[in-house]
């Protein structure tokens, strides 16, 4: 009997559409061929392996001879090295340490760089009459006020500034000088606890602590000198080339007329006895040119006398023979010298065979400034009574002690005013304390 028809392929179950009279079909969706009167066909199983796997059966085989054959060797490696002994045994090389890799510390930004720092002032010392030393901020020392000249890039400016005593450093200064040569005319006093300071046609009233301008009062023709009346504490006597001069008055900044000098106050003319025409009027030791001195020394030759507080210093040269300097020193109301002596210690070869020019009288000491055959400008201080020598030293910038006119002694303290600055050397030791305008 015939088996019932089906719908579906009897491998995938897909449908299909049977038709009359045929029974043998191919699925669409599997591919697998059926006949409908036919047995179920079986689901197909796994293929055979290839060929080459029917070896496999060899492979344990083979393994177990190569492992028998690794056995053998290791066997004989080991008797070997049983039967070499312990001294033919080296055991493997060190490995070398790793080398280590040196770790850079972190950066750490330093601070930011400082800013540069102005460059100091050219300052020259241009005062060639006398500076005022005063106390100008108070704390006991002696200050300095004075012309001086300041370049800017290479443009000189001239202008009155007041120095502190101690550390040199600038505390103010005025506003520049008019004319074309301030430095002839332009001189400053202290007066009353305040500064009088000239210009070429003006004189003016200046704050002691700040130089701040109180008052000025107009001229007729330049200043020649300012100089304080014997007891008198508040005015100026200001001398004027014209002879016009006027008595200022420090409290209410006016002035009236004073056509005559007072006592001590008139500038000297000039002439033969004229020491030098750049020494400053104002200066307290006078000086002059002779060859008379209060009595003859026998091989002194005079040149210049200087006086002060009735003591006369000569400065000479020995004649006759070799020139070499001298010195000697008379006492008031005294014609015979209270000692005199060759200008130093040093071996008289060394000396230049000129008199000294320079010379300073105190109460306890004379200083004088002389010359060395082969250079140098030396200053030496000596004994007021004995002549003992107290030291000798030698002054900066030599090339310029031609300029040299006057050294001013104050306060323990010597200054001496060279071309463009103003030296300070302790008075007791010859030491440099600083200056103004120095290198």
């Amino acid at each position: 009997m015939a088996r019932p028809r089906a719908s579906r392929c009897p491998h995938c179950n897909a449908p299909f559409t049977p038709q009359a009279a045929k029974t043998h079909y191919v699925c669409g969706y599997c591919g697998h061929a059926f006949d409908l009167d036919g047995p179920l066909p079986v689901r197909p199983g796994p293929r055979p392996p290839p060929p080459a796997q029917a070896n496999n059966k060899h492979v344990p085989i083979m393994l177990a001879g190569v492992a028998v054959m690794l056995l053998m060797g290791v066997m004989g490696a080991v008797f070997a090295l049983a039967s070499g002994g312990p001294d033919t045994y080296e055991p493997p090389p060190t490995p070398p340490p790793a080398a280590v890799v040196p770790v850079a510390p972190p950066v750490i930004p330093g601070p930011p760089p400082e800013p540069p720092k102005p460059e100091p002032e050219r300052i020259e010392w241009m005062e060639r009459g006398a500076p005022a030393f005063v106390d100008v901020n108070g704390d006991g020392t002696e200050d300095i006020v004075g012309h001086v000249r300041r370049y800017e890039g290479t443009s000189p400016r001239e202008y009155i500034a007041a120095f502190d005593g101690r550390t040199f450093q600038k505390l103010w200064e005025s506003s520049p000088s008019e004319g074309p040569d301030a430095s002839r005319h332009t001189k400053v006093i202290a007066q009353n606890g305040r500064l009088v300071m000239s210009e070429q046609r003006t004189v003016n009233l200046l704050e002691l602590e700040t130089g701040k301008r109180l008052g000025r009062v107009p001229l007729t023709d330049s200043p020649r000198r300012l100089c304080i009346p014997p007891g008198d504490t508040t005015s100026v006597w200001v001398e004027v080339v014209d002879h016009q001069h006027l008595l200022f008055d420090t409290r209410t900044a006016t002035a009236k007329p004073a056509p005559r000098a007072p006592k001590g106050c008139a500038t000297p003319p000039l002439s033969p006895q004229t020491c030098n025409m750049s020494r400053p009027p104002e200066h307290p030791t006078s000086c002059e040119r002779s060859s008379y001195p209060p009595s003859d020394i026998r091989g002194f030759s005079t040149k210049y006398l200087l006086r002060t507080g009735g003591y006369t210093l000569a400065l000479g040269t020995r004649w006759p023979g070799t020139q070499v300097p001298l010195v000697a020193l008379y006492a008031p109301g005294n014609r015979k010298p209270v000692w005199h002596d060759t200008v130093s210690d040093k071996d008289p070869l060394l000396l230049r065979d000129t008199a000294p020019e320079v010379g300073e009288i105190t109460k306890d000491a004379v200083y004088v400034v002389y010359q060395l055959e082969k250079g140098g400008t030396q200053l030496i201080r000596r004994d007021l009574l004995t002549g003992a020598v107290a030291w000798d030293v030698a002054l900066p910038e030599s090339h310029f002690s031609s300029m040299l006119t006057v050294l001013w002694v104050r306060e323990g303290r010597v200054y001496v005013p060279l071309w463009g600055s103003l030296h300070v050397l302790d008075a007791a030791t010859g030491d440099s304390i600083g200056g103004i305008g120095v290198k």
